[in-house]
């Protein structure tokens, strides 16, 4: 029986992809697996340790005693067994305008800025419509000249050959961000900020190194929307929101869904835009490029800009550890649950695999951020690193993770003796650059900032617990 056409009772049915593993990968695990749904349950009834979930808890409580975060929602599933899901704090993160504005309790169903956590679902979203076959000729491996002429007008470092695989990988020799030496407001008094960033040159040959880059995906989500002749709020709604049912998800929340307003977690307060922010994304260039007019953005980015919910989210990643497999009620006898496919496991395998093999770090990251601009990459996720990540110290060498700037993460275990998720959502907001350096001689960035928020929001503590609790 093909696992698309799969009923069941209760939490799981068998499901088996006879596929062989990405040649890239390092680290491996079964494409076969059971197919869960997600359900409430206690702890034990997926052989976790209620003790030490509650420690995890007591960490974001002890984040907010100390003034590092004002709130946050913390969700743990296993087995399709959601065992934790909780809130703690305000809503509202802290506004330097007016420190004691006042705010409302942390909601269980708070919308949250993801900014980076975008990254994966673009992603997923480029998979899904080379997958449909409603596009022909799509396909990953093009490059992105086939779609954006000015964008092979320099011949310097390759760019021509650059494909969307690069983009999604960060080996396209993009640089972190748009910079143009000989106008410090870059893009905010560009006339044609979207033709600037395609037409700027790498900063170094496509295919050579590792660097994170919110540039390459800002040009990959404007490849998608090209292709699909519609915007990535309705791209993705219609490849990935609607069949997971992830109804509270999105771009521009304040004007896509304005009767959600009082959900929507506040981050920081905006110089540039003298007010405090809650439904709008906190990175100003984003925000520049989507504009705050009436009508929906003519181009979204592919970097940051979704919204959402730890119960949204969830959804997202069962389907994920269920190998791009969902889970949805229907009718026919006897049970009323079906499994459809949104994607094939070897797709989601090699989006959650190494793609990188030898062009990252040679060694275990130092620092969160080294992990972050340099350490593997699946397609838009970072893989476990035996150094510093923001997983924590109890997951296997197959986890996972994905971290928003604002202070967010979600991180997943595909390992069959673990299959967990847990996602963190906090008001933290984004760190300053105040420390981000580069070193003048071999070029190599650092982002000190970074580091302290993921400090601030006890990362390492809270999924060292959560993943800790697995009682073997």
């Amino acid at each position: 029986m093909r696992a698309s056409s799969l009923i069941f009772c209760g939490a799981a049915a068998a499901a088996f992809v006879g596929m062989a593993p990405s040649a890239h990968a390092q680290d491996t695990y079964p494409l076969s697996g059971v197919i869960y749904s997600l359900r409430t349950d206690t702890p034990a009834s997926a052989g976790l340790s209620s003790a030490l979930l509650d420690q995890a808890v007591n960490e974001l409580e002890d984040a907010v005693d100390d003034g590092d975060i004002n709130g946050a929602v913390l969700l743990v599933a296993r087995r399709g067994r959601i065992v934790l899901h909780t809130a703690v704090g305000t809503r509202d993160g802290l506004n330097e305008d007016d420190p004691s504005m006042p705010s409302v309790p942390m909601p269980l169903d708070g919308i949250f800025d993801l900014e980076s956590m975008t990254k994966p679902f673009t992603v997923f979203l480029a998979m899904r419509m080379q997958e449909s076959g409603n596009y022909p000729g799509f396909n990953i491996n093009n490059t992105v000249a086939t779609y954006f002429s000015e964008f092979a007008v320099s011949s310097v470092n390759n760019k021509s050959s650059v494909t969307i695989r690069d983009l999604m990988s960060y080996v396209s020799g993009e640089d972190i961000d748009y910079f143009d030496d000989s106008n410090p407001n870059g893009l905010f008094d560009d006339a044609d900020p979207w033709h600037s960033m395609l037409d700027a040159p790498l900063a170094r040959p496509r295919g050579t190194k590792v660097v994170y880059s919110d540039l390459g995906f800002r040009i990959l989500g404007h490849v998608l929307e090209t292709v699909g002749a519609d915007s990535l709020q309705n791209l993705m709604k219609t490849y990935i929101f609607n069949p997971l049912q992830m109804n509270d998800t999105g771009f521009q929340p304040w004007l896509n869904m304005p009767e959600k307003e009082d959900r929507f977690v506040g981050t920081a307060w905006s110089a540039a835009r003298e007010r405090y922010l809650r439904g709008e994304v906190q990175d100003e260039t984003d925000y520049f490029l989507e504009g705050d007019g009436p009508d929906p953005a003519e181009h979204l980015t592919g970097c940051d800009g979704l919204f959402s919910t730890a119960s949204d989210l969830a959804k997202f990643a069962q389907m994920m550890l269920n190998r791009g497999k969902r889970v949805y009620s229907c009718n026919p006898p006897p049970f009323g649950k079906c499994i459809s496919t949104l994607l094939p496991a070897q797709t989601v395998f090699d989006m959650t695999t190494n793609q990188t093999g030898s062009l990252n770090l040679n060694r275990s990251a130092w620092t969160y951020s080294e992990n972050l601009l340099y350490s593997r990459k699946g397609y838009g996720w970072e893989m476990w690193d035996a150094g510093m990540w923001p997983g924590g110290e109890s997951t296997s060498t197959v986890a996972y993770s994905k971290t928003g700037a604002a202070g967010t993460l979600m991180v997943l275990d595909p390992e069959p003796s673990r299959e967990m998720f847990a996602i963190l959502l906090t008001n933290h907001g984004l760190p300053s650059f105040e420390h981000f350096t580069v070193d003048p001689v071999t070029g190599k960035m650092s982002w000190e900032d970074f580091d302290w928020m993921l400090g601030d929001i006890r990362a390492n503590e809270v999924m060292t617990k959560v993943y800790g609790s697995l009682a073997w």
